[in-house]
């Protein structure tokens, strides 16, 4: 039972936080690898299906710089965010029971959905590799473009966007002041010239070529939706998966749904943390590169006036203060 009481004592509640695309950099996952070789197997079968290095891809070491190509990018991070998650459930000894909910961010879903056991690492890749192939091959023709805007409420940005009717859409609602756009390049670079004027001084273009989370994905979406149902059958979670984009839990029969809905439907992190945070959930460890969802995850619980520990994954140090304060609070299993 989660945030059970042992001897009088109470567990703090976790949910497991994965990153979508955008969270790549380059030499991510480097020193984790170097140290634990193991889990250099996760990369070498995404290679082996991809007939790429992606190792080399998120080295650097790529002549054409495809780290922020959606076909590697997608699948470089599957795969970090997957072996980490076994590293801190198989190696640490992070029990299960004291985990209260799995979610992720657009392209997390698929980490997560792996982390809570709807399938196995190998049809989570071969789902990762399709859908990467299938939205690259639509930006050739669409022309996609995804903007964050920053330091405003999202009834001004709405307001602005009714200039915009199915051609620039509200993507992901981040936190209260960090709202993303999507839509076709000429028509978001006309939108953001818009939100300037009304006085919104900072517009930042995401490290995307894609106009995802809109309606312009639907055939993406239709795509997607016949592979799933021609390849994979989802197991039901053994820890409990909320959809981002349905601000739901979701069982096996719901996911292929939730995946095709994620592509044209907006990512709701801000209503999903604020739902998080009211069911008692008070510890959040992000599992991948970066650290975005722990910043918007923080302040989301300040806006909530919650006291939680955000903890994350992104480098050897964090890494390390990850185990430390898992230790700390006894959250470790003995192996």
């Amino acid at each position: 039972m989660i945030n059970k009481v042992e001897s009088g004592r109470k567990y703090p509640k976790i949910a497991l936080i994965f990153p979508g695309q955008g969270s790549q950099f380059e030499k991510m996952g480097q020193q984790f690898l170097r140290f634990n070789s193991k889990y250099l197997d996760y990369f070498e079968k995404a290679a082996e299906v991809l007939k790429k290095d992606l190792l080399g891809v998120i080295n650097g070491e790529d002549k054409d710089n495809s780290l922020n190509d959606t076909r590697f990018s997608q699948v470089a991070i599957f795969c970090l965010s997957s072996a980490l998650f076994d590293y801190l459930i198989g190696e640490l000894s992070l029990g299960k029971k004291y985990i209260d909910t799995i979610l992720g961010h657009s392209l997390g879903e698929y980490s997560a959905l792996y982390g809570c056991g709807a399938y196995t690492f190998e049809k989570g890749l071969d789902l990762v590799i399709y859908r990467g192939e299938i939205m690259s091959e639509a930006d050739k023709t669409a022309k996609g473009m995804m903007a964050a805007v920053l330091g405003a409420e999202s009834e001004l940005i709405e307001d602005v966007l009714e200039g915009y009717k199915n051609k620039v859409f509200i993507a992901n609602y981040n936190d209260y002041t960090q709202i993303v756009i999507s839509g076709s390049e000429d028509e978001v670079i006309k939108a953001i010239s818009d939100l300037k004027k009304k006085g919104i001084k900072k517009v930042i273009p995401l490290k995307v070529n894609i106009a995802s989370h809109c309606p312009l994905m639907s055939t993406v979406s239709e795509s997607l939706g016949d592979f799933i149902e021609a390849s994979i059958k989802f197991n039901d979670p053994e820890i409990p998966f909320l959809s981002t984009t349905e601000v739901s839990y979701r069982d096996g029969k719901d996911i292929k749904d939730t995946l095709k809905g994620q592509l044209v439907n907006p990512i709701k992190w801000v209503d999903s943390i604020g739902f998080l945070l009211d069911r008692g959930v008070d510890t959040f460890i992000e599992i991948g590169p970066g650290k975005v969802l722990s910043g918007l995850t923080a302040r989301i619980a300040r806006k909530h006036k919650k006291d939680i520990t955000v903890l994350n994954t992104s480098d050897l140090g964090d890494i390390e203060n990850t185990i430390s304060k898992l230790q700390e609070r006894g959250l470790l299993d003995e192996a």
